[in-house]
């Protein structure tokens, strides 16, 4: 390994390395908002996705431990703070003295207001002492959201019948989660550690039918130029055989044979796929496929639909 590509492969690592921290960060804010970060299992939970993370030893397993634990970390959180803020206003309003002495049966409405400040009660029989409306209306889970909560007491004992609150918050939650996690995929395809998908072309490149010497056959400079191309052309990612380009790809003769990321390919054709605008990669590989043409080599370019590409593997 030469020191361009160790210095590609490390800068890689790092800004893998920097999306699992802020991911981290996240979800240690997460639980600090619901008031669940010293639970045992959120904490053994947030350990192991610190663990596993830091202890990958390149991007792509970075990328691959942040997305599976990250889930485990998030399932965690979400399910302790469902039961703690359920539990939480159960215990504010079972120790009422108002409550625990009513005989019969109440309803107890707890409503957002979205402004991030401002929580409404509806108590119609005035259940809820002073203090216990204060405790509610201090809960920072109630702020800032839009539903409602609805409880019934039933001789002195708080029932919840409708969870709308908890669960448009979760759901709030999940949705966020969920474009995290969307944008560290399309990182990690953009980079070539994840497979891609989209329009492009498939190029097929043969050795000239005489083989007269060097230069009628295809060698890892061509290819190199091929793919400085298709990046210059805008293309999201290039697979060359069954491996992925990435930053750090290297790209050489051995012999006869062609390596790439230290494996070596089909040739005669090596084919290449590349994602991107098909009109415009085609377009811009027809100043090579017209130089290599002169010593025999022969470019077949062919437009797709759809082109799938692998991602790196070590």
């Amino acid at each position: 390994m030469d020191i361009g590509e160790f210095s590609s492969r490390v800068g890689e690592l790092k800004k893998a390395k920097g999306m699992a921290i802020i991911l981290l960060q996240y979800y240690e804010l997460l639980a600090n908002q619901f008031g669940v970060q010293h639970y045992p299992s959120v904490r053994s939970a947030l350990a192991k996705f610190r663990f596993e993370s830091e202890s990958a030893l390149t991007a792509e397993e970075t990328l691959s431990a942040v997305l599976y634990y990250g889930s485990l970390v998030y399932e965690t959180i979400m399910r302790e703070a469902r039961n703690y803020h359920l539990n939480e206003i159960l215990k504010i309003i079972s120790s009422d003295p108002n409550v625990k002495n009513f005989k019969g049966t109440a309803e107890i409405v707890i409503q957002g207001t979205g402004s991030g400040n401002k929580v409404l009660l509806e108590d119609e029989k005035k259940l809820l002492s002073m203090e216990s409306v204060r405790k509610i209306e201090e809960n920072p889970f109630f702020r800032g959201a839009y539903s409602s909560l609805r409880i019934e007491i039933d001789n002195g004992n708080p029932i919840i019948v409708n969870e709308d609150l908890l669960m448009q918050k979760i759901n709030k939650l999940k949705a966020e989660l969920a474009t995290l996690r969307n944008r560290l995929e399309t990182i990690a395809s953009l980079a070539g550690f994840a497979p891609l998908e989209g329009e492009g072309i498939i190029i097929r490149i043969y050795d000239a039918e005489k083989k007269e010497g060097e230069s009628n056959i295809i060698h890892d400079s061509d290819l190199r130029d091929v793919v400085n191309e298709l990046f210059a052309a805008g293309a999201l990612g290039v697979q060359i055989g069954q491996e992925r380009v990435v930053t750090h790809t290297s790209i050489r003769c051995v012999g006869p044979v062609i390596l790439v990321n230290h494996r070596p390919i089909p040739v005669d054709p090596v084919v290449i796929r590349a994602v991107g605008d098909p009109e415009v990669l085609a377009s811009a590989l027809e100043l090579i496929e017209r130089s290599l043409g002169l010593f025999g080599i022969r470019i077949e370019v062919k437009k797709e639909e759809r082109v799938r590409l692998v991602g790196y593997r070590n």
